[in-house]
This record gives structure tokens, C-alpha cells and sequence, in this order.
């Protein structure tokens, strides 16, 4: 009995040094959401959008990155608000104050930032065309930020 216990703490040493652990990394999963995020106010004008988990995500990255904190602590306030918003409107006044406070950070994951002069909203795109999520009778107003 004591050869199976020493064999079996033995073995669950060996796996748990064995398995390396892939490293995940949040600030990318954080920015191709907001890259989604974008995607679902373009697709709708009425419909609320799914942020739900945005905030974790903040969370999540913000500790990776020491140079990054202050920015990650003002990205937190609008994620949590944002994650709990009751209304389209509210959602994309908070997705566009994130979306500005992550815009540095866009270029480093292939994403483009944009801002809207017009209703003063960013947003983070896969694609490098402007296609404003906020006028829907003016897709084309815009500047790409990086």
C-alpha cells in the first residue's frame, strides 16, 4: 500500500512539472472583444450589445503590465460600467470612452482605433476602413487614431 501512495505522489509530481501551462493573454482577448463589441453596434441600432465580461477582462489584463496600470485602472471604471449599462445609449458612450482609453494598444494586436469628431466616440476595429458604429447616416465620419 505504501509502494501505490509513493507512486502515485511521484507520478502527480512529475505531471505537474511536466505540462507547461500556456500563458493567456488577456490584454488580447480584451481587445478583440472590443473589436466584437464594435461589430455588434454596427450590426444593430436599436439592440443592446453583449459586454458582459468586459470588466473581467480589464481586470485580468491590468495585472499583467506594471507601465500599464493607470491606464487599466480608468479602462476598469468604464468595463464595469459598461458590463452593467441598462441602456444602448449608455453602452455606447461607455464602449466609446473605453475604446479611447485602450486606443494605444490596438496597433500591438493588429486592430485599428478610431475616433468620431461628431459624437466625440471612439471604437477598436479589425478592419482599417472607418465605419463609424454611432451615425448611422454617416458610417464614413471618422479618423483612424494609429
Amino acid at each position: 500500500m505504501r509502494n501505490v501512495f509513493a507512486y502515485l505522489a511521484a507520478a502527480s509530481i512529475i505531471t505537474a512539472t511536466a505540462v507547461p501551462v500556456a500563458e493567456v493573454n488577456f490584454e488580447e482577448k480584451l481587445l478583440e472583444r472590443m473589436a466584437r463589441i464594435y461589430e455588434e453596434l454596427l450590426s444593430s441600432e436599436e439592440r443592446k450589445v453583449n459586454a458582459k465580461g468586459i470588466a473581467v477582462l480589464v481586470r485580468e489584463a491590468k495585472k499583467s503590465s506594471e507601465e500599464t496600470r493607470v491606464m487599466y485602472a480608468k479602462a476598469q471604471t468604464f468595463a464595469e460600467l459598461l458590463d452593467k449599462a441598462l441602456s444602448r445609449r449608455d453602452q455606447e458612450f461607455l464602449y466609446g470612452e473605453l475604446s479611447l482609453t485602450l486606443s494605444n494598444l490596438a496597433p500591438k494586436y493588429s486592430l485599428h482605433a478610431f475616433h468620431c469628431p461628431t459624437s466625440k466616440k471612439g471604437w477598436i476595429a479589425k478592419v482599417e476602413t472607418v465605419r463609424n458604429p454611432y451615425l448611422s447616416e454617416m458610417r464614413e465620419i471618422g479618423e483612424k487614431l494609429n
